[in-house]
């Protein structure tokens, strides 16, 4: 499917839903704010600006995030995926990892952190690849609960084989939408963020129900 088909099908997938995602996406936002502030209260630190988002290097904001970021990631794939499918996306849908599959989602942040940092430290090019190789991770655990984190990294990175570019080219497109809402006063970012989500989400369907000759014996 060509990129263009993907985001009118992943915005056509929002009509009607609009308030869901946008509540969806907050409710995540709002509850990262709140780990990182709690994080910061663990460790006894005064609180600085932006330090809820990650940017800091307390050990208890960064404690807080890993234990909570990725299965609130995975959740994000599983909301998202039913809204793009419309198959009854419910809030709920975000915290179904913490149920199924909480420390395998934590290993497979961790795996791939460590190899995408290694890839940007070797050069920026590897590190860039290495993020397209990995960006279907989350989606292929929020899919198959049993999956282990080593193995949603390999299937990630064979079901990428032959998409790199093509997913590259997304999200180039969804930059410059990014740039136009710095023009809104980032007001255009509450629509923006669940788009995005939901055209990853159809790019995810797209490439599993046509995988490329390099990649359909990994697609089950």
């Amino acid at each position: 499917m060509e990129n263009s088909k993907i985001m009118k099908e992943a915005y056509a997938s929002l009509k009607g839903r609009w308030g869901l995602a946008i509540g969806g996406n907050l409710l995540v936002v709002l509850i990262t704010l709140a780990v990182g502030v709690v994080g910061w209260g663990i460790a006894g630190d005064e609180l600085p600006p932006f330090a809820a988002w990650g940017m800091t290097d307390n050990w208890g904001a960064n404690l807080t995030s890993l234990i909570f970021a990725p299965p609130l990631a995975i959740g994000m794939t599983i909301f998202f995926l039913n809204i793009s499918r419309d198959n009854n996306p419910e809030i709920d849908n975000l915290f179904i990892p913490f149920k199924t599959s909480w420390v395998n989602s934590i290993l497979a942040y961790l795996m791939m952190g460590i190899l995408v940092v290694v890839g940007f430290f070797l050069l920026i090019i590897p590190g860039i690849i290495a993020s397209l190789m990995f960006s279907q991770v989350f989606f292929i655990m929020g899919e198959d609960k049993a999956i282990g984190a080593y193995d949603a990294l390999v299937k990630s990175m064979n079901m990428m084989k032959g998409y790199k570019w093509k997913f590259f080219r997304i999200l180039l497109r969804l930059m410059g939408l990014a740039i136009l809402c710095l023009f809104t006063l980032g007001i255009g970012f509450i629509w923006l963020a669940p788009y995005q989500n939901v055209v990853f989400a159809t790019f995810y369907d797209d490439i599993k129900a046509n995988p490329s000759f390099k990649n359909k014996e990994y697609i089950n």
